[in-house]
């Protein structure tokens, strides 16, 4: 039997002690449209996958969910079983956490192949996350996450790894040309204004973004050239409105109470995220028994972000306030005290990156012999100058007057403040306001990450069998190398303000059109006059500074901390260097038993290329005067000759590590399955813990330096799945799993020696460096429920219904960042003649955000998709994300107010 087709049988007779093939012919089921018949097939290939493997895993065709909002994989991957999403407060998916472990944890390869993804924006901190900004799911066929690997994967995967396979034209029969046309909209592009939108002056009207699709696969050369070429662009346009309240709960004699709010921060951010990609994939069967594949994919990325912040100071603590200062404030400011600050930023990130796979296969007989080269790179910077023509940032002007501000009585979770100006200043007047002096405008941004992976590997496959038994051996040998290159040169950009115009008059030249509207939040601004609050616009900031450059002095030339960002601090080179060999046996002990076991050894080698910088006393001795605090120059000729004048070191490590793995299957009958597998894995450590600049405190004899020797942790981890199957296409199962992490990164204090120092001039100091750390492990628990089922069995119309959930329990030691305990998914599918729907959900329980603590509150996530098919040739459709238009809320514990009883209350909220 083949999951979604039925049953076949065929009879044939074989001679004693010969072989013979037989064809089995599985006829699809009668459907009515092409169109449905394509997506069961695409289920049922993905569950027959799931259930041959080894390997516990979920896999499911990329047509599962129906069509995905903008096409990030993300937005897919965040309806599967055990996965938790993280984004930027957005709602657009950028990293999936496995199984309650953080993003780093889970490997991300693209056909087996290790895949880049930079990212300027959480830079080296974050270099070991996949960021899924620059992918789309226009190349995509399936994708499959294994919670459990084999010895032939790579080791870095504590949690599991997620392989995303693209579409092959041997998979599908006869010529097939693709096209698709299609806009997405937000709620907001609908209001009155007519103003919303990063750009300036918005979109004046526009109300919807374009997309589109095309793909063509055909077969060639009686069925031995397969091609399948596909190109896809998708823009959509969010808003993200922030409301972050400032608490003190120091109580004062104007301010008895045990809470007040200090501060009230209203940030709206306008994005517009772009997609666009472009794959061509070959397969050519050489002969019957060697084909040779390649597979090229491009992808590329826009977020365009204006992101315009108003803080509004009560000074309850210090003034007092009229009224609850909790609930219903009314400020008592001096008339002299600025009460509020506005400052606008704009960004545009632009990443793009490419990958190049070819491959071979060569089959004979009872053995196969397959193995591939690999490139990936990725790049992602931000320019908004040179993509969207606006500058970055202008230093926050300031107005003064009193304000009352109201919200819900006792309700703590609710952050819907009605703000009005009572006195002072028009806030709407650019006369109102004052600034730093001199105003400082930073003209673009100049944070830049890339990342490139090379590789090949080499596999070998011989079935054979040992006494009786069919066993399958399976060695392989894997090289890769992977370069990771961080700078960021923004201060460069930093101007301040020398002509002949006032402040107010240069406010006022470069006032925006843009509509900043709160009311999503709930949250009202209103001025004496009723008219907007003000907000400078970025776009003609740029316009001034490059109709006349002279009046604006760049600042990173005559500042020390400036240019040592630029020019030290923020730079980062570093290369890793992978050699991998595996074995692994197995083994059908029984019709009913088959098990795995194998081994991996890797040896990685590290190299930091690092500025070599003098010490604070060679310096002094050179003339310059230091910091006594930090040991650094206080002039730029001082910090050039400390780090400029001597050449860039190389700082090498190198480890190496054995993985066992093993698994066992065992079929109690044709639909009941029990899996268990065991492997050990590593998570190797951030690039900045393992490069940058040291840092050399003459005064008190440290040194920080980062670790390029720095060990990986180690993860021993151990998974139970106990499955059931249905016909035609469905399951129910049940997994248990652990996680057992040691060698956890800590901060240590270590001798010269300890540490490996070779300068004689710094035997006698401290080091402060990152290490692994002994002591008792740190254990990750947890039970998941799946479900899969297809209510075929009801009578029409109601047989057209699937369902499709998942429920998970997350017992850590200790608390997982960002990581849910509980987490639940639940999808109901209607594909009933050429009618297709789709209702997707997520809920997330309480998860931490700090540890200090703060905590998400819980969220349900629900989207929504549908299509109808005109013909075999036509289809409109139609996709709708966060249906029930659910906020995200960020939570501080009550008990933080020690001199009274406050509830639970809201920090920061998130719409």
């Amino acid at each position: 039997a083949y999951t979604g087709y039925p049953d076949e049988t065929v009879q044939f007779e074989i001679a004693a002690g010969r072989t013979t093939e037989v064809d089995f012919n599985l006829v699809q089921p009668q459907a009515d449209t092409i169109r449905i018949t394509g997506v069961r097939e695409g289920d049922a290939r993905a569950i027959m996958s799931q259930r041959q493997s080894m390997d516990i895993k979920n896999s499911l065709s990329a047509e599962s969910f129906g069509d995905i909002s903008e096409g990030n994989p993300g937005e897919f991957i965040k309806f599967m079983p055990g996965v938790d999403t993280d984004s930027t407060g957005d709602g657009t998916v950028r990293s999936v956490n496995l199984r309650g472990l953080p993003p780093a944890y889970t490997s991300i390869t693209l056909n087996g192949v290790s895949l880049a993804a930079a990212d300027a924006n959480t830079g080296a901190e974050a270099s070991r996350t996949f960021s899924f900004e620059q992918m789309s799911l226009g190349s995509i066929d399936a994708i499959e996450i294994s919670k459990t690997i084999s010895a032939d994967v790579d080791a870095n995967a504590p949690a599991g790894t997620i392989n995303i396979r693209t579409k092959r034209a041997f998979d599908r029969t006869g010529r097939r040309i693709f096209f698709q046309l299609s806009g997405t909209t937000h709620s907001n592009q609908w209001d009155g204004d007519k103003r919303t939108g990063p750009s300036d002056g918005g979109y004046r009207g526009r109300r919807f973004q374009p997309g589109g699709q095309i793909e063509y696969s055909d077969v060639f050369l009686d069925g031995r050239l397969g091609v399948v070429a596909g190109l896809s662009y998708s823009k959509m346009y969010v808003e993200q409105e922030q409301i972050t309240a400032s608490r003190n709960y120091v109580p004062t004699a104007l301010s008895p109470q045990p809470l007040a709010i200090t501060a009230i921060e209203a940030q709206m951010g306008a994005r517009e995220i772009m997609r666009q990609s472009a794959s061509l994939n070959f397969d050519y069967k050489a002969s019957d028994e060697l084909t040779l594949s390649m597979m090229g994919l491009y992808n590329q990325s826009g977020i365009w972000a204006e992101t315009a912040s108003l803080i509004f100071t009560t000074g309850a603590r210090t003034r007092g306030v009229i009224g609850d200062p909790i609930f219903d404030i009314t400020t008592n400011q001096l008339a002299a005290t600025n009460t509020v600050s506005v400052q606008n930023n704009l960004t545009y990130k632009d990443g793009n990156g490419y990958t190049l796979i070819p491959s071979f296969e060569f089959e004979r007989d009872n053995w196969v012999l397959d193995g591939n080269v690999s490139l990936s790179k990725s790049i992602s910077v931000y320019d908004p100058g040179g993509q969207v023509d606006g500058a970055n940032a202008l230093s926050a002007v300031l107005s003064r007057g009193n304000f009352s501000a109201q919200r819900a009585p006792d309700d703590l979770y609710e952050q819907a403040w009605q703000i009005k100006q009572l006195n002072g200043p028009d806030w709407s007047d650019p006369a109102s306001y004052t600034g730093a002096t001199p105003l400082i405008l930073r003209t673009n941004t100049g944070a830049r990450a890339e990342h490139t992976y090379t590789g090949a590997m080499l596999n070998f496959t011989y079935d054979t069998e040992v006494f009786a038994v069919p066993v399958e051996f399976k060695t392989g040998l894997k090289v890769q190398k992977a370069g990771y290159e961080y700078t960021d040169r923004s201060d460069e950009a930093r101007f301040a303000y020398a002509g002949p115009q006032t402040l107010a008059q240069l406010l006022s030249d470069v006032r925006s059109t843009n509509d900043y509207s709160f009311a999503d939040s709930g949250i009202n601004i209103a001025t004496l006059s009723g008219d907007d609050i003000y907000m400078p616009s970025m776009y003609a900031l740029r316009k001034k500074y490059l109709a006349n450059p002279e009046h604006w002095r760049p600042t990173a030339a005559t500042t020390v901390s400036e240019w040592y960002n630029v020019n030290v601090a923020n730079n980062r080179d570093f290369s890793e260097s992978t050699a991998a060999a595996y074995a692994m046996a197995t083994a059908d002990l029984t019709d009913r038993l088959k098990v795995r076991a194998g081994v991996r050894w890797e040896r990685t080698e590290t190299s930091a290329t690092e500025i070599d910088p003098r010490s604070a006393d060679d310096v002094r001795a050179a003339g310059f005067t230091v910091n006594a605090s930090t040991g650094r120059a206080t002039t730029i000729p001082g910090s050039e000759y400390q780090f400029l004048n001597r050449p860039e070191t190389e700082r090498k490590g190198e480890y190496d590590y054995f993985f066992p793995s093993a698994s066992l299957k065992y079929t109690f009958n044709d639909n009941l399955d029990l899996q268990i597998g065991y492997s050990r894995t590593i998570r190797r450590p951030e690039v900045s813990t393992l490069s940058g600049v040291w840092s050399i405190d003459d005064v008190n004899q440290i040194v920080v330096a980062p670790n390029p020797g720095l060990e990986p942790e180690l993860s021993d981890n151990i998974s139970v799945r106990l499955a059931h199957y249905f016909e035609p296409v469905g399951l129910i199962a049940v997994n248990y799993y652990q996680n057992r992490v040691t060698g956890l990164f800590q901060t240590q204090d270590m001798t010269a020696e300890e540490f490996g120092n070779i300068d004689p001039t710094l035997a006698g100091y401290t080091f402060r460096t990152t290490t692994t750390v002994g002591g008792d492990a740190i254990n990750i628990r947890g039970y998941e429920l799946e479900l899969n089922h297809s209510l075929d069995y009801l009578p029409a119309p109601f047989n057209g219904l699937s369902i499709r959930g998942s429920y998970m329990i997350n017992d850590p030691d200790i608390p997982i960042v960002r990581s849910a305990d509980q987490l639940a998914t639940l999808g109901l599918a209607y594909r009933q003649g050429p009618v297709r729907m789709f209702l997707n959900s997520v809920w997330t329980d309480e998860k931490y955000r700090t540890t200090t603590p703060s905590w998400f509150d819980a969220l349900w996530d629900v989207n929504f998709s549908a299509s109808y098919e005109f013909s075999n040739s036509w289809e409109a459709f139609l996709s709708a994300r966060n249906l029930i238009n659910s906020s995200r809320n960020v939570i501080v514990p009550g008990s933080l107010a020690t001199s009274g009883e406050v509830g639970d209350h809201s920090a920061i909220y998130i719409h």
